[in-house]
């Protein structure tokens, strides 16, 4: 009889992390989104921002964030880095300034370079002269999702 108590006792205490919800039994192994998954975003979001190639000269993390949303139960995740990108041939050329100072439409004159806009970022498209350097300081936020964790490119990413 203590055989099969123990023996039960063990499939629970080995399917527990399975009914907790998806995100916290994700975690409790320290699968988190890692620098290398948001290295891999920034690449894919700027050949989506950018119509020419660019060169990542840094890429670091500076911070990172687990979150809930109160309203929705939803698990989150944030990593804050910091990146440079060169562009030798420029991108977005068509977005240049016009001689009056006019931009095209769908073109942003914003100097705030992203390359996951939120409502208070540029939306437009963003010239950037060639041989420029652009520096970027923003955050990526992961959602919880059945295999890992849902980037803003839209990627699953999972340990």
């Amino acid at each position: 009889m203590r055989a099969i108590f123990m023996k039960t006792l063990a499939l629970a205490l080995l399917v527990a992390p399975l009914a907790i919800d998806r995100a916290s039994a994700f975690c409790m192994f320290g699968c988190n989104p890692t620098e290398a998954d948001a290295r891999t975003i920034f690449e894919n979001l700027l050949k989506k921002r950018f119509d020419k190639p660019a060169k990542i000269v840094s890429f670091k993390q500076t911070m990172t964030e687990s979150l809930e949303m109160h309203a929705t139960g939803e698990k989150g995740f944030e990593i804050f880095f910091k990146a440079s990108a060169e562009f030798p041939e420029g991108a977005n050329l068509d977005c240049k300034a016009g001689d009056a100072g006019d931009y095209k439409a769908g073109c942003s004159p914003g100097k705030h370079y992203v390359t996951a806009p939120r409502s208070a970022d540029p939306q437009g498209r963003q010239y950037v002269a060639p041989g420029a350097t652009i520096e970027f300081d923003e955050e990526y936020r992961f959602y919880a999702a059945d295999s890992g964790w849902k980037g803003p490119d839209g990627n699953i990413y999972s340990q």
